[in-house]
C-alpha cells in the first residue's frame, strides 16, 4: 500500500479566497469587539447605578469637618454654588436608674448621668426625641481675590432641658447655632470645633460626644493653616473662657492659643495638638498661665476597619467630656487662689465592618483627676462626687444607602467616688434612625 503524503508549504491563496476570508474575518473580530464594548458598556452603567443607589457601600464617616459643599453639586447663582444638606435623626433610649432621658441635652451629659447611677431608682424609663436632626447650608463662591470663598452654617435643635418647650403637647424647640464659619486662602473665621480636637479620631457611636474623655467642642475662633511636611498644621486663637457649665466667669484677657500638626498617609491620621490658656479671677486677683496636650490617631486595619486612639493630658477642664471637670479646684478658688485642675482622658475604639452594609464600634473611654483636691468634704474642688468615669460603648450599624442609617447602642458608665473606694454605675439602650439630605 503507498501512501501519498501532501506538503502545503507550496499552496498559496488566491485572490478570490483572501476577497472572500478577509471581509468575514474582520466582520467576526468587529463583532467580538461590538460584544466586548457593549459588555464593559453595561459593566460601566451598573458601577454608576450602584454609585447614584449607595448599594452595598456603608458610609464612610467624616474624616474631618469638611464642608458638606462639594464642588459641582448644588445651585449655582452666578458665582455662587449653595448646598443644602443635614439630616433627621431620630432616636429612643431607655436609661437605668430612672433616667427618664426628659428631652434635652444636657441630660445627656456624664455629670447628670453620674446624678442619676447615684440618686435614681432602680427601675428603667424610656424617652423619644428628633432634636439632634441638623439642616445646614454651604456656599462656595470662586475667584474672590484670587481665592474660593466658602462659608458653612449649620443647626440643630438640642437645647438644654430648661429650654422652651415640652413634651405633653408640642415638643417644640428653638433653632441651636452649632457652626457658623468662613474659609478664605487658608484663613478661618467663625465658630467650628475647636483646634484642639481631632474629628478623624472620634468613635462613630450613636450617642455622639457621649464618651468620658473625648475633646468635644466648639467655639468662635481664628484660625490660619498652612502645608507642613507629611501634613498640615493649624494654628488658631479661640475663645477664652473658664467657667463651668453655664457658669460663665467672663473675666479673660488673652485667647486661648491652640495649635495642632496632622499627618495623613496610607499608615493613617496622626494628630499632636495644644493649647495655651490664662486662667484668670477678678475676684481672687489672680492670674495662672496653664495649657494641655492631645495626641490622637486614625489607624487602618484590616480591610475597612480602623483603630482610634485619643490620649489627654493637663488643664482639661472644658475641653474635655462635655466639662465633666472644672478648669480650676473650685475650693481653692473660694479661698482666693486660682489653682488649675489638671486631668487626663483616654479614648480607645475599634470598627469592625462585618459587611459592606453592617458595621459595629466598639469604644472605651476614661477619665481621672490628677492633683490632689483642695477641701475636706466632698466634692472637694468639683461640682459632682466623682474623681474618676469610665465609659463603654458598642453597637451595631446597618447601612442599606449611604443616606441612611439604622442602628441600636448599649452604654455602660462607671463613676468613682472622691472619698472612699465605692462607685456608681450606669447603663443605656439607644436606638436611632439617621435619614441624610
Amino acid at each position: 500500500m503507498t501512501t501519498k503524503r501532501v506538503s502545503l508549504s507550496g499552496l498559496r491563496p488566491t485572490p478570490l479566497a483572501l476577497a472572500v476570508a478577509l471581509p468575514a474575518c474582520l466582520l467576526g473580530t468587529q463583532s467580538a469587539f461590538a460584544q466586548d464594548s457593549e459588555l464593559q458598556e453595561l459593566r460601566d452603567r451598573i458601577e454608576q447605578l450602584e454609585s447614584r443607589l449607595g448599594t452595598g457601600t456603608a458610609p464612610e464617616p467624616q474624616a474631618e469637618n469638611n464642608y458638606l459643599l462639594k464642588d459641582g453639586t448644588g445651585i449655582r447663582i452666578g458665582d455662587t454654588t449653595v448646598t443644602i444638606g443635614g439630616f433627621i435623626k431620630a432616636d429612643v433610649l431607655a436609661g437605668s436608674n430612672g433616667n427618664g432621658w426628659k428631652n434635652g441635652y444636657s441630660v445627656g451629659l456624664p455629670r447628670s448621668l453620674a446624678a442619676a447611677a447615684r440618686d435614681g431608682e432602680s427601675d428603667w424609663k424610656t424617652g423619644f426625641s428628633a432634636r439632634e436632626s441638623r439642616i445646614s447650608i454651604g456656599t462656595n463662591t470662586s475667584d474672590v481675590a484670587g481665592h474660593d470663598l466658602k462659608t458653612y452654617v449649620e443647626m440643630d435643635f438640642n437645647q438644654g432641658a430648661s429650654a422652651d418647650g415640652n413634651e405633653v403637647v408640642s415638643n417644640s424647640y428653638a433653632p441651636r447655632l452649632r457652626q457658623a464659619y468662613g474659609a478664605w486662602n487658608n484663613w478661618l473665621f467663625g465658630q467650628t470645633y475647636t483646634t484642639f480636637t481631632d474629628l478623624a479620631a472620634m468613635p462613630e457611636i450613636l450617642d455622639q460626644g457621649k464618651q468620658a474623655a473625648f475633646i468635644f467642642l466648639r467655639q468662635p475662633m481664628l484660625r490660619y493653616t498652612l502645608a507642613a511636611p507629611g501634613g498640615k498644621l493649624m494654628l488658631a486663637l479661640e475663645n477664652p473662657e473658664d467657667g463651668f457649665g453655664t457658669e460663665s466667669y467672663d473675666d479673660q484677657s488673652y485667647p486661648d492659643l491652640v495649635a495642632r500638626y496632622q499627618i495623613r498617609n496610607e499608615l493613617g491620621i496622626y494628630s499632636v495638638a495644644g493649647v495655651v490658656r490664662s486662667i484668670e479671677d477678678d475676684a481672687a486677683d489672680d492670674t495662672v498661665t496653664t495649657g494641655a496636650v492631645s495626641l490622637s490617631a486614625r489607624i487602618p486595619t484590616v480591610g475597612r476597619d480602623d483603630l482610634r486612639l485619643q490620649y489627654s493630658y493637663g488643664d482639661l477642664g472644658r475641653y474635655m467630656g462635655l466639662f465633666t471637670y472644672p478648669d480650676v479646684d473650685r475650693a481653692a478658688l473660694a479661698n482666693g487662689e486660682v489653682e488649675p485642675l489638671k486631668t487626663f482622658g483616654a479614648t480607645a475604639a475599634y470598627r469592625h465592618f462585618w459587611s459592606p452594609n453592617w458595621r459595629s464600634s466598639l469604644s472605651v473611654s476614661h477619665t481621672e483627676i490628677v492633683d490632689d483636691l483642695t477641701g475636706t468634704t466632698p466634692p472637694f474642688g468639683t461640682l459632682s462626687y466623682f474623681d474618676a468615669s469610665t465609659s463603654v460603648h458598642v453597637n451595631l450599624l446597618w447601612s442599606p444607602h449611604k443616606k441612611l442609617t439604622l442602628g441600636v447602642e448599649y452604654a455602660h458608665w462607671n463613676f468613682a467616688e472622691i472619698a472612699g473606694d465605692g462607685d456608681e454605675q450606669y447603663e443605656q439602650v439607644m436606638a436611632s434612625a439617621k435619614l441624610a439630605f
